[in-house]
């Protein structure tokens, strides 16, 4: 069994202002700070903190102007929602994005291009779908993102956040080995499994929980929410559980999500589930999970499969770095995606040479530029557009005017600006790698390891479903 329908989930909660959502983001960090400091002072084998600081992207409405985060180019013109959108479009598969009219705006462009290149067939291949602004909820996102598919009712659909931007090797997704046997597939993101012993770590993350694998003593695992989910209408169903536990928001984690979940059904399950449950919970919000602390998987997914009410699997399988990390942050976005990619592309001597360098690490480097010429009408269109890049030069300094002043007044020295200047006067990108994060391992990465990937797991793919191979990728020498 494969996948061949996927819906993109581009709606986020809004805030009523940019002065809103501006406070919510410096809260959002300070919070995190004084965290980290609480952890610093706790006994050695309490601490799960890394030093990685992010600070947070959040959308909000401002005279008309919808500052959401998906329409951020992050290469030249090209915004986050074309990398994810591309990636599922060229598998074959029926694809929906979901999100504001703009985003969609964005989707139809892209969808002409394909079509007039003959990367699809059909105008329903690619689907458009605009939220509903008044009714904004994680399940609300996934009821519907995947309405207009035509997929059928025991057929598996793949849901992936609208921001994974260097995530474009989406087959292994779409031809999971579990897909026959479960309703709904939680994959979860496991520091061991994508950066296992010899393999550097492309970045750093917090992994805040902690599973136990059954049948492996000592295999524990430090995971992290997944950023894609494999369901069926069944498991749909069972995710619309979620409006049950105070309306989660797009940005809640599904940790938190599923261990809301978990409480909810506990007492329902084995005495086993249930103590296992308490006690990890019990540690968990106390901030004092230890070394051999951690949830075992079969009560995890005993519980979990209670709660949703369809048979329900939670494993730790995802071995993709870049569906781990999802674009939150300005660090995300900037710090990292876009100082990967954007010097390969400034390293030509034109745009199109620089996109012919980028191949070497993109499958889709040669498309990219052409979508990125076809988008370029859209810079007088949308509001957001219009005001780039002056709008993300006042966010960046009015946040390090906030946090600085925040810091100060915390007594928290901090000599350093909080948020780097990705931009200069002019507008131009200016790389700001954090110190965790390893731009030149991760384009050696690319090229030698996740490119080649991508090419044989297209391969199998392409057999799987139709007996056939795709068209041969010309190959970039050097």
């Amino acid at each position: 069994m494969q996948v061949r329908h996927a819906a993109i989930g581009a709606s986020h909660e809004i805030y009523d202002s940019g002065e809103a959502a501006m406070r919510a983001a410096v809260a959002r960090r300070v919070e995190d700070r004084l965290a980290r400091r609480r952890q610093q002072r706790q006994p050695a084998r309490y601490r799960r903190w890394k030093e990685v600081e992010t600070t947070p992207l959040l959308r909000s409405m401002d005279g008309g102007l919808d500052d959401t985060k998906f329409l951020y180019p992050v290469l030249d013109n090209l915004p986050v929602i074309v990398f994810p959108l591309l990636s599922h479009a060229l598998t074959g598969v029926q694809v929906s994005v979901y999100g504001p009219p703009e985003v969609c705006r964005v989707v139809e462009v892209v969808r002409d291009v394909l079509l007039a290149q003959g990367h699809i067939d059909d105008r329903a291949k690619l689907l458009a779908i605009e939220e509903d602004r008044t009714d904004i909820s994680l399940s609300r996102s996934f009821q519907r993102s995947t309405e207009c598919l035509s997929a059928g009712s025991d057929e598996p659909i793949a849901w992936s956040a609208g921001d994974l931007v260097l995530a474009y090797d989406t087959h292994p997704w779409l031809m999971d080995r579990h897909l026959p046997s479960y309703e709904l597939i939680f994959n979860l993101n496991a520091r061991q499994r994508v950066f296992p012993e010899g393999m550097p770590e492309l970045f750093g993350r917090n992994y805040f929980d902690r599973m136990r694998l059954e049948g492996e003593p000592g295999a524990i695992l430090d995971i992290k929410e997944p950023n894609v989910l494999l369901f069926t209408a069944a498991g749909l169903r069972g995710l619309t559980k979620m409006d049950e536990l105070r309306q989660p928001r797009p940005g809640d984690t599904y940790m938190k999500v599923l261990l809301r979940a978990a409480a909810r059904t506990v007492w329902h399950t084995s005495p086993a589930a249930t103590v296992a449950f308490l006690r990890y919970g019990f540690k968990r919000t106390r901030d004092r999970i230890e070394a051999g602390d951690a949830l075992p998987r079969q009560h995890a997914v005993e519980l979990a499969r209670t709660f949703f009410g369809v048979s329900t699997l939670i494993k730790a399988e995802n071995t993709d770095p870049f569906c781990v990390r999802d674009g939150d942050s300005v660090e995300d976005l900037f710090g990292y995606y876009q100082a990967v990619l954007q010097p390969i592309v400034d390293s030509g001597a034109t745009k199109e040479a620089g996109y012919r360098e980028l191949a070497r690490y993109h499958p889709h480097a040669e498309l990219l530029y052409q979508l990125s010429q076809a988008l370029r009408p859209l810079q007088a269109e949308l509001p957001l557009w219009r005001r780039w890049p002056e709008l993300i030069q006042d966010k960046l300094a009015t946040l390090n005017q906030r946090l600085t002043a925040e810091f100060r007044g915390l007594g928290i020295d901090d000599a350093a600006r909080p948020v780097p200047e990705y931009f200069d006067a002019k507008g131009v990108f200016q790389s700001h790698p954090a110190p965790s994060d390893n731009i030149l391992q991760t384009r050696d990465f690319l090229r030698h390891t996740y490119l080649a990937s991508f090419e044989r797991n297209q391969l199998q793919y392409r057999w799987l479903v139709g007996g056939r191979f795709p068209p041969a990728r010309r190959r970039v020498s050097g």
